[in-house]
């Protein structure tokens, strides 16, 4: 994510109740096979891992020394952390005691930092296998959290594969300087690109999906556009980013993070943000109504526009039903709900936040209203990221 891994943390609470997730099996055959320490010596491969969507999130089945976990497909942070605490996970947690193939590395200790948590636990090399096998990394080294504040360890899912450049995490130990995940499976990759397919077709038989080394041409409608990463922010960090409103483009760019560990938002400055909300006549919004704390919030019965985004060489549509958001689901103003009725969180959020003195983190980030609209390729050989609508 665009974020550093512990402001995820804020931007993970609006959940629904987790149930158990059933993952479709992966119908790709390929294999691809890596040692952390010597890459691969097999044969260049492509490897299509199933996913789910749980609460804007996308979380994939992993084996970690023989023991399944869920795991969070994290663009924002490098490092692949796991828990030990069952939280809302319904049971599954890693043990390194129950795993016949870890290696804790003496004296290496694992600690993110939050706002108003922290999560801290050890380093340990073990095999990892996603996919019914169909991608093993054999000794790679990964985070194992033993101590999490109830804002980590209330989320659906047991920890994070980070798909972030490295050094896009607060973690500044052995974790930041030694091979991401996907690191590691490049070598034996045809391409240094993966591509996210999170649409949910009920038609689809693997449904929403990433593939390494490669690029499924049905997946989305018409040609790629692209842009250009900004790579000194060590994050995906697109330069210049536009947009319009019912036809009209804004003069204000932007440079703004993908992020799919970011939530069900959109991240803008706050001159964009009030330029969409002000094109809707009459609409109440929390600015108008005191604020909630660092979010918008509006009546659920407002219609909202399209939001055009003018990405390098193209453009992705966020059709009004990607930016209406969800139920506010946290205490507000009795009085509010009273006047306006039922209120939502839309997805579009000013960056910064609209209240002065509020302390609201300077956000500018593209959540999962962009995933569930494109096709999404990210390049990190030579880095950038492609785009096109599904089909």
């Amino acid at each position: 994510m665009f974020l550093d891994l512990w402001e995820t943390s804020l931007l993970l609470w609006l959940y629904l109740p987790y149930t158990a997730l059933a993952l479709p099996p992966s119908s790709n055959g390929d294999h691809l096979s890596a040692r952390q320490s010597s890459g691969s010596d097999q044969a260049k491969t492509t490897a299509t891992i199933p996913v789910q969507e749980v609460d804007f999130h996308w979380v994939a089945k992993v084996s970690i020394g023989g023991q399944e976990v869920l795991l969070c497909i994290d663009t924002g942070s490098s490092p692949l952390w796991v828990s030990t605490q069952a939280g809302n996970s319904n049971g599954r947690v890693y043990a390194v005691d129950k795993s016949p193939t870890a290696k804790p590395l003496p004296d290496e200790k694992f600690n993110i930092s939050f706002p108003h948590s922290s999560a801290s636990g050890i380093v340990v090399e073990d095999t990892l296998a996603l996919s019914s096998r169909s991608v093993v990394l054999k000794d790679f080294a990964l985070g194992v959290v033993y101590q999490e504040s109830s804002g980590i360890i209330d989320q659906p899912f047991d920890g994070f594969i980070g798909l972030g450049f490295r050094g896009s995490s607060p973690d500044k130990g052995v974790l930041d300087s030694t091979p991401t995940f996907f690191e590691s499976l490049m070598p034996g990759l045809q391409s240094p690109i993966f591509a996210l397919n999170f649409q949910n077709k009920a038609n689809d038989q693997i449904g929403p999906s990433m593939r390494f080394g490669g690029i499924d041409t049905t997946g989305f409608h018409g040609q790629l556009a692209s842009t250009p990463i900004d790579r000194s922010t060590n994050r995906w960090t697109a330069k210049g980013i536009t947009f319009s409103i019912r036809g009209e483009r804004m003069d204000e760019s932007a440079d703004m993070s993908f992020d799919t560990g970011g939530g069900n938002h959109i991240y803008a400055p706050m001159s964009i943000t009030s330029a969409y909300y002000n094109q809707i006549p009459d609409l109440l919004w929390s600015s108008k109504l005191g604020g909630y704390n660092c979010t918008i919030v509006i009546p659920c019965t407002a219609h909202l526009p399209d939001l055009e985004m003018h990405i390098g060489n193209g453009t992705a549509r966020i059709r009004s039903e990607h930016m209406m958001g969800e139920p506010l689901t946290g205490p507000a103003n009795p009085a509010w709900n009273l006047a306006y009725g039922k209120l939502c969180v839309p997805t579009l959020q000013p960056g910064g936040g609209p209240y002065p003195g509020k302390n609201c983190l300077d956000l500018r980030l593209v959540g999962a209203p962009f995933f569930h609209e494109n096709y999404v390729v990210f390049n990190q050989a030579e880095p950038s990221i492609s785009y096109a609508p599904y089909v």
